[in-house]
């Protein structure tokens, strides 16, 4: 009977507390710059970043859960293969904490986990080295910041300005021959820069 009560117990708490917010779940898209750093970048050129897709749900005002798709695209500099052009994505979940700022300004902050880390080469010269036919794959950690502005939380489109910061290591090439490890030069770190489109339900 006890364990029965705390249950219902809980489950009120619970639905009290996303009852009392005007919204907690939103749906978003953005794009924005991308710089290139760490080992694995020495001539990675910066680029554009766009997050395919951005979610996230509230539990109560202050706490909840994200995920997130994103993709950054980099050419290579002082290489015989001036075309080739780099594709770096993620798929990242995480905690979701925000914190009110103003009235209509909020602060999310999202540290996440890559699901999935991948880069791949295109191009016409990646095609003629073989190359777009490898991927390489590792892991990531996002460290992930949205201040938003619009509506106070409630239902209705909002924007946000993004600051994300992705540290990334490779540690796979996977192709046609089969996979190897990638031992030296893998790590490659984004800070991406950028805007964002969100709609809160």
């Amino acid at each position: 009977m006890k364990k029965l009560i705390l249950l219902l117990s809980v489950v009120f708490l619970t639905t009290t507390s996303l009852q009392a917010q005007d919204s907690q779940f939103y749906l978003g898209i953005g794009a924005g710059y991308a710089t290139a750093s760490g080992s694995g970048a020495d001539d990675v050129e910066g680029g554009i970043n766009l997050k395919l897709i951005d979610v996230g749900f509230r539990f109560t005002e202050n706490f909840g859960i994200t995920a997130g798709l994103a993709s950054s695209a980099h050419t290579l500099e002082d290489i015989d293969y001036n075309d080739l052009v780099v594709g770096v994505a993620h798929f990242a979940v995480g905690p979701m904490l925000t914190m009110p700022l103003m009235d209509d300004l909020s602060w999310d902050f999202k540290p996440q986990i890559a699901l999935r880390y991948i880069g791949k080469y295109s191009g016409d010269s990646a095609e003629a080295a073989g190359l777009d036919d490898v991927d390489v794959t590792g892991s990531a950690f996002i460290i992930g910041n949205s201040f938003v502005y619009g509506l106070g939380g409630s239902q209705g489109f909002a924007i946000s300005f993004d600051i994300d910061y992705r540290m990334g290591k490779f540690t796979k090439a996977e192709g046609p021959g089969g996979t190897s490890d990638i031992n030296d030069n893998n790590k490659l770190n984004n800070l991406n820069i950028g805007f964002g489109l969100r709609y809160n339900f």
